[in-house]
């Protein structure tokens, strides 16, 4: 980035403040760091999120099933279904099947994955201590509240154009 550009300006002169804009550019760029840190470990962004997920889930002592993963990451099942597959060859994950239902597989980690999410972890925990040291603790919650509302207002536009093509 150049020297004296204040990104700011530009989202004011260009796009008149428009938040979408601001949220999708410093979204980018945190993208692109922690595609740049992860890569080290040789994994993608997609696998390293899917990656914490199941660890925070292994932490509560849940199971989650492929079916999960499309879901919370919006991503198609063949999709998905790569992933995993270059998960499980990486030596990352297994699948298990369920007492249940043989044909469902419920995923999980592998000591080399835990070790893995360990080193993201610490990566990821430096990273958000430097973004909370820019706040006060009053700007950061109401940060966290801003960052809610707009989350929340994308969740709902996106299900009322799911129930618009449904219709």
């Amino acid at each position: 980035m150049e020297k004296g550009y204040d990104r700011r300006e530009s989202w004011e002169k260009e796009h008149g403040g428009a938040p979408v804009k601001c949220i999708l550019d410093v979204s980018k760029n945190i993208r692109y760091f922690f595609d740049l840190t992860v890569s080290q470990n040789g994994l993608t962004s997609i696998q390293t999120r899917i990656l914490g997920y199941l660890r925070h889930a292994e932490e509560e002592e849940r199971c989650v099933f492929q079916r999960e993963i499309e879901d919370i990451f919006r991503i198609k099942k063949s999709s998905v279904t790569s992933v995993l597959q270059t998960l499980e060859k990486k030596e990352l994950i297994l699948r298990e099947s369920i007492p249940e239902d043989a044909r469902v597989k419920k995923l999980i980690l592998t000591d080399k994955a835990r070790k893995m999410q360990s080193c993201t972890y610490q990566v990821l925990g430096k990273m958000e201590q430097e973004f909370r040291e820019l706040f006060t603790e009053e700007e950061f919650q109401k940060f966290l509240d801003f960052m809610n509302r707009i989350d929340e207002k994308v969740i709902q536009l996106y299900q009322d154009r799911e129930i618009g093509e449904k219709e």
